[in-house]
């Protein structure tokens, strides 16, 4: 009896002996943060320890003249208008209006040509240290803008952003594109661009040249005040204007590419800059009709054979003085053309007839369509045309 009551009472002191050693157990094991390298712990318990401090501020556990607070009262600073490949620095004031320490830690820089030199990393309350941005420009001309990140413990600015930006100086400044107008064909097409240098006291311009092999460029150059209107806000040391000239004999779209190679007044090397252009020459000859598609031409539909169908439209010549129009070609053969001048210079009445006499014929297919031809024979450029689409078919009892 005795021994059974021994068992009985040593079972429960055993018991409880177990919890205990496993609860003291438990308390002692500790777990890493998921997800979170070791060389990254100190940070994350970092910033644990901030988002649990602005949690009490926020619920007033922690009493507000307590904490410390980061000031900073310019967080942008322009340079304006820098040299290329210089290195500028600017010092940002960080003030700290709290009652308890301020913490600081230069996080990063969003480019490794800015580096981001904080004076003190401990502030204590009504203390003020600077953060130092130096910036390399670089060669590239360009707007800028470079950013620095400082972390503190003021839980209410986790994080203070600090930028500087500003525009590098180029060397030579050209248009993209230039757009050449000609009025009528023969005409020169004339254009002018303007190159100047935020750099360079001089340049000159060596040459201008076309990759079109056909046409002849003619060019010339005169110098423009740095405080013309037109250079107005582009910080301009030297600019010159470039006027472009060029004959177009062919009616229609153009474009192309100029090369210009300048040579810089302080003795480096000449650079080249490529500039593309680009026009419309109006053709010598307009058609007019309610009847005319625009890019369709005359549509007269199927006409049955044995009918005469007559359709007028009128010509106008641009640029035609002395030239002798008339009409150089006509598909398909059975449809007749004749033009007459009017009254009114330029202007000529163009007749297109369809006679009784005129056998099947079809001109309305996507391989097989009608056009009709008007100019100068002399000048075969001197010319425009127009489709036509229709079909003369035989009718069947």
């Amino acid at each position: 009896m005795k021994s059974h009551f021994v068992k009985f009472i040593a079972l429960p002191i055993s018991a409880i002996l177990l919890i205990t050693v496993a609860g003291a157990f438990s308390l002692t094991v500790q777990y890493k943060p998921y997800g979170v390298p070791d060389h990254r712990r100190e940070e994350y318990d970092e910033k644990l320890s901030l988002i649990a401090q602005q949690q009490k501020a926020l619920s007033g556990e922690i009493p507000t003249e307590e904490l410390p607070i980061a000031v900073v009262e310019e967080s942008t600073y322009d340079f304006g208008m820098i040299d290329p490949h210089t290195t500028t620095s600017h010092s940002f004031n960080v003030r700290n209006d709290g009652q308890g320490p301020l913490s600081l830690k230069v996080a990063g820089t969003s480019c490794k040509c800015t580096v981001g030199k904080l004076e003190h990393e401990l502030l204590m309350p009504g203390a003020t240290t600077t953060v130092t941005m130096e910036w390399n420009t670089g060669y590239q001309a360009d707007e800028y803008e470079q950013t620095a990140t400082i972390v503190t413990n003021d839980p209410l600015h986790k994080e203070i952003k600090l930028s500087v930006k500003g525009v590098v100086r180029a060397e030579l400044i050209a248009p993209k594109s230039v757009e050449l107008i000609a009025q009528q064909l023969g005409e020169m097409a004339t254009g002018e661009i303007i190159l100047f240098s935020q750099l360079w006291d001089d340049f000159t311009i060596m040459s201008i040249t076309t990759d079109e092999d056909d046409t002849t460029l003619n060019w010339e150059t005169s110098p423009i005040d740095n405080d013309d209107v037109e250079l107005a806000d582009k910080e301009s040391k030297s600019a010159v204007r470039v006027t472009l000239a060029m004959p177009r004999h062919r009616p229609g779209k153009f474009q192309g590419n100029f090369t210009v190679t300048i040579r810089p007044g302080d003795g480096s090397a000449d650079i080249a800059r490529e500039i593309s252009y680009g026009g419309k020459v109006r053709p010598p000859i307009s058609f007019i009709s309610p009847l005319l598609h625009r890019h369709d031409g005359l549509h007269i539909g199927t006409l049955t054979a044995g009918e005469e169908s007559t359709w007028h439209l009128y010509a106008r010549v641009r640029g035609g003085e002395g030239r002798q129009i008339e009409v150089l070609d006509v598909e398909p053969k059975e449809l007749k053309a004749e033009i007459q001048p009017t009254s009114r210079e330029g202007d000529y009445r163009l007749t297109l007839k369809i006679e009784k006499d005129c056998p099947m014929t079809i001109f309305n297919l996507d391989h097989q369509r009608g056009y009709v031809q008007v100019g100068d024979p002399e000048d075969k450029q001197f010319s425009n045309w127009f489709p036509v689409v229709g079909a003369v078919v035989e009718i069947t009892d």
